[in-house]
């Protein structure tokens, strides 16, 4: 009974508790590679950074708030300005699709690239269709080898911001044509995580 009493009063707790306590991940199209503010107003704003993918001109951050206006505000106060803010709706891998999750540091001779795919609404499909899509990507690196690997991808309302690593932007083309993936825009990162 004490268990059920339990279960019941963390539901209420849940349902009680406003949206806004909730965190989310949020992709930011920067024009120049981003720069952290510091700690305290990233403490602050509620702001965490998860992951950087640095390219001069044309970068992304990946942050953790409890809204977009949070994420909007830090930056705001930061004097940084977004071209794009993007709420991560799912993370799709490798693994997702049952294949292996990508090596820890990417291999010889490769580089990391965000390739943006323009799929409306990607973010919202069926989690059958998510996997569908990493077999789709699994099956075209299986054809192509060792040449290409796929760390994973955030998936939004507007299409994903995928990570890979390859030997080439030909290559990442290949695979994109292979798995019937469309291609918007490739960029050579260098990706750093916290």
């Amino acid at each position: 009974m004490l268990n059920f009493l339990s279960f019941r009063t963390g539901l209420v707790t849940v349902l009680l508790t406003p949206a806004t306590a909730f965190a989310g991940q949020f992709v930011v199209e920067l024009e120049a590679p981003f720069e952290a503010p510091s700690e305290a107003m990233m403490q602050q704003a509620g702001v965490t950074v998860d992951e950087t993918l640095s390219a001069g001109p044309d970068s992304y951050v990946v942050l953790t708030a409890s809204d977009e206006d949070a994420v909007r505000e830090m930056l705001q106060t930061a004097t940084i300005k977004p071209e794009k803010i993007s709420e991560v709706l799912f993370i799709n891998s490798p693994t997702v699709g049952g294949g292996q999750p990508a090596d820890a540091v990417p291999r010889d001779g490769h580089q990391v690239f965000v390739i943006e795919r323009p799929i409306p609404g990607v973010g919202f499909f069926g989690l059958d269709k998510k996997k569908a899509i990493s077999r789709g990507s699994n099956a075209a690196m299986a054809k192509l080898g060792d040449v290409i690997e796929w760390d994973h991808s955030y998936l939004t309302g507007d299409g994903t911001y995928c990570v890979y690593r390859a030997d080439s932007p030909d290559t990442l083309r290949e695979h994109g044509a292979l798995a019937g993936a469309p291609i918007g825009k490739i960029t050579p990162v260098s990706q750093a995580r916290n």
